[in-house]
């Protein structure tokens, strides 16, 4: 049976459990949600985990954290620890039927998971009391020695911590955010604060000391809790700095009009709109008048979609791939286009011919809403510019380079990683997490 069968059945078995979860919640039945949750838990096979004596983890995926996790045992040999995966949709169903008809579950949003008034908090309370009698359930099937998410301030799975400390597990956090703009840190420091209860996760990583002193500064973890390991999925970048990238392949991983930054505090000033419409019109241009080089157009998951683009109009070597991670894409990348994204770091890091479009300022005018880049060649303030760079890159010989004093800088600050190392550090922090 191929790979793409498997999925298929895969979708059909989980859409009808989610069918079913609708009636287990309707007549309240913890035992049949918690049946319906085990028969669809399934292995991490990419993991080579010991056949015996080992402890076991079940994770709630994410994008992005997923590949941190499986980059965290590259190459590595049969370990101790065995890795399970149980989507978060069940988790997301059950959320939203608690706090049916609240303003939780109406305007529901990551980061701000703190009950607002008595009916949010008795609503928190029956979520609670549910999954604690949920996961007892499942613990005498699997007996589970932790969990893993991916956000200390994922809505549907925040409360998870005081489940979980109730059912005296360990709860860990590989907290995969900490890429903010300055303003993005001045603001979120008060939203984790002021819109976040306490965190009672056991151990939480962070990749960047900057995120810790966010964490420590708003109170919402203590330092005791918070261990910063790096960005583990990037050193997968440090390791294709030896490979030649493809000649013909220009990547635009395409600009969020609100960026994930500011959209909590957005206005009409901060928006990259303008400068994601002259980037493709200026890309479109330059692949019609050279055919022979291929573009691809990545999209972010959630944010780009094939119906917002007038694929018919471009050009046949433009292709869009929507959603999905992207550093995967780099690898043969001869020259990357990005702007307010994790891919600005990873084209650094992986030493690909990198792009930042500044057609309109953007910096320094909006500095305060744009990741401090130490080293500005990256910025292009053209089209004349960007057309030039594009054709310098594609016509220069590929020189694995050792990163720059600024460009280590950035890294160490955004990623935490120089080193290429991040996995090595986050298996030594999973490994006293967990036992």
């Amino acid at each position: 049976m191929s790979f793409k069968m498997k999925r298929n059945i895969y979708k059909l078995f989980l859409n009808f459990s989610l069918y079913l979860l609708n009636f287990s919640l309707f007549i309240n039945s913890h035992k049949m949600t918690a049946f319906l949750m085990l028969i669809n838990i399934r292995k991490i096979k990419l993991i080579n985990a010991k056949t015996s004596n080992r402890k076991k983890i079940l994770v709630f995926p994410k994008s992005g954290g997923n590949e941190d996790l499986l980059e965290t045992y590259y190459n590595q040999k049969k370990i101790d620890i065995s890795y399970y995966l149980l989507e978060r949709i069940f988790l997301k169903k059950i959320f939203h039927h608690h706090f049916k008809n609240t303003n939780k579950s109406k305007i529901h949003s990551d980061y701000f998971t703190k009950p607002m008034n008595l009916i949010e908090s008795e609503r928190k309370k029956i979520n609670i009391q549910f999954l604690t009698s949920v996961f007892r359930t499942i613990n005498n099937f699997y007996e589970f020695d932790g969990f893993i998410s991916f956000n200390i301030f994922y809505y549907n799975e925040k409360y998870l911590e005081e489940v979980f400390k109730i059912l005296n597990k360990r709860y860990i956090i590989l907290h995969k955010e900490s890429m903010f703009t300055p303003i993005g840190e001045k603001k979120f420091v008060n939203i984790y604060a002021n819109k976040n209860e306490k965190s009672l996760s056991h151990k939480i990583s962070v990749y960047s000391e900057s995120q810790k002193r966010m964490l420590i500064k708003s109170k919402v973890a203590k330092e005791k809790q918070i261990h910063v390991v790096g960005y583990p999925r990037s050193d997968y970048l440090f390791r294709i700095k030896k490979r030649k990238p493809q000649k013909k392949l220009i990547i635009f991983y395409l600009i969020e009009e609100v960026h994930q930054s500011f959209k909590y505090f957005y206005s009409k000033s901060n928006s990259w709109k303008k400068l994601q419409i002259q980037t493709l019109k200026y890309l479109i241009e330059f692949a019609k008048g050279n055919p022979k080089f291929r573009v691809i157009l990545k999209g972010k998951t959630g944010v780009h979609k094939k119906d917002d683009l007038n694929l018919k109009t471009f050009p046949n070597n433009i292709t869009f791939v929507e959603g999905g991670p992207g550093e995967k894409y780099l690898r043969d990348a001869k020259v990357v286009i990005a702007f307010g994204s994790t891919v600005v770091f990873e084209a650094i890091a992986s030493n690909r011919n990198l792009i930042i479009p500044n057609f309109n300022n953007e910096f320094p005018k909006k500095k305060e809403f744009i990741h401090d880049i130490k080293n500005k060649k990256y910025f292009i303030n053209s089209k004349e510019q960007f057309i030039q760079k594009i054709k310098k890159y594609l016509n220069s010989k590929y020189k694995n380079k050792p990163l720059s004093g600024s460009d280590k800088k950035t890294l160490r600050y955004y990623l935490g990683n120089t080193d290429g190392k991040s996995a090595r550090r986050m298996r030594k922090f999973l490994d006293k997490a967990i036992n």
